[in-house]
């Protein structure tokens, strides 16, 4: 079940740690790994990166530990 405090008052978690600590970067910035991970990802899928709904099902899809709002922080990040 969800966190009660987060149904409450809101998740404020930062979505990047949690990015983080799936797809560790090197030198190349904070969420490269991540960054590199996804567009691999869709590629394979033959996703495009400006489908929001179906980028973040993709993403989840391939890694189960991928929560929805990291997912989405990525979905944004790739649509740039």
């Amino acid at each position: 079940m969800a966190d009660l405090d987060k149904l409450l008052w809101g998740d404020r978690s930062d979505p990047r740690i949690e990015l983080e600590k799936l797809f560790p970067s090197g030198a190349d910035g904070r969420l490269a790994g991540a960054r590199s991970w996804a567009a691999g990802v869709l590629a394979a899928a033959d996703v495009p990166a400006d489908d929001e709904l179906r980028v973040i099902k993709t993403l989840r899809d391939a890694e189960p530990r991928l929560s929805l709002k990291p997912a989405r922080y990525l979905a944004a990040q790739l649509a740039r």
